[in-house]
């Protein structure tokens, strides 16, 4: 079985680097710091890197502050990359590749292209940190109080609190375990998804002023500039979660929420309900995701991107 085959790595082996996605979300900084205090506990000499600022939410997780964004000159004796559908998704750490003698990849992406020596791709996992859960226990480690945490937060947030299509029973089984380490999930889920900033609030206000509605109403756009985040003093991390706004309004199939990253460039977020397939749009302009979550990048002037974006729904929707 290949998690036994990475258990062994693991075992034998000192030098470890953990690295996932850019603009990362609960489950890649979840899933990575999870594996990353695994690992620093069994005594492994490890490094844990994301390209971009992790969101000052997720602060309260074990190795927060760990995380390094800039390459360290030295040699591993294995890489794990997590949550990336594709070795681009590392951005700038893509190099990370070259310095290892192993690279394992462990995913949860349909898409996933199988990138690295090792690829470990469980589509049915509602998170990857399911994943690292079952390669700690299948290899007959005990989950720590500060890995628990950590896995907890990439499940919850990756299955919108166990809302989401994506959680099974084998979901809610290891989220069930993982609460008996005894991790504080109540304040846990308060963090995560009932506390926003002044900034936010106000963002927020502005945000879901831009509302427009497509195709009788099923389809919801939301969008930010980098101009409305200045005025409310807020970042792009506080806008993370604002597509959900658009797709829970009764009638819609389909949420939209357009972000500006800098001139000419934004990024967009798709979620869905029942019918569309979220992941097939995102791909159309290079990005992936999830058959209900998703994103990608998109180039142009606002009114570009809007028309592009709506008009790839539509044709998908016919």
């Amino acid at each position: 079985m290949i998690l036994n085959k990475i258990g062994d790595i693991i075992k034998r082996n000192k030098s470890f680097a953990v690295v996932s996605h850019i603009i990362p979300d609960g489950d890649a900084i979840g899933s990575t710091l999870g594996l990353y205090n695994f690992l620093s506990e069994i005594g492994k000499d490890v490094d844990v890197f994301n390209p971009d600022k992790l969101p000052s939410k997720f602060n309260f997780l074990p190795g927060f502050f760990d995380v390094k964004d800039t390459l360290v000159k030295r040699h591993y004796d294995c890489i794990f990359v997590l949550d990336c559908s594709d070795k681009d998704r590392l951005g700038p750490l893509v190099e990370l590749l070259n310095m290892a003698d192993v690279v394992i990849n462990i995913d949860h992406h349909i898409s996933n292209d199988l990138f690295a020596d090792i690829n470990y791709v469980d589509t049915n996992a509602g998170a990857v940190g399911e994943i690292i859960y079952n390669l700690i226990r299948i290899n007959g480690f005990e989950i720590s109080h500060n890995t628990a945490i950590c896995l907890y937060t990439s499940i919850v947030t990756d299955t919108g609190g166990f809302k989401y299509s994506n959680t099974t029973s084998m979901t809610l089984n290891i989220a069930g375990d993982l609460i008996n380490t005894g991790i504080d999930f109540p304040e846990i889920n308060r963090i995560l998804f009932d506390s926003l900033t002044v900034q936010q609030v106000k963002l927020l206000s502005r945000v879901t002023s831009t509302l427009e509605l497509y195709n009788n109403n099923s389809i919801a756009m939301l969008h930010v500039t980098k101009d409305m985040m200045e005025e409310c003093g807020a970042n792009e991390n506080d806008a993370s979660e604002m597509v959900n706004y658009a797709r829970d309004i009764d009638t819609v199939e389909v949420g939209v929420f357009i972000k500006e990253v800098e001139k000419g460039k934004f990024r967009v977020s798709l979620r869905s309900k029942n019918k569309i397939d979220v992941r097939i749009i995102a791909e159309k302009f290079n990005g992936g995701g999830h058959i209900r979550a998703a994103g990608c990048t998109v180039y142009g002037d606002l009114d570009e991107v809007k028309n592009k974006v709506l008009n790839e729904i539509i044709n998908h929707w016919k």
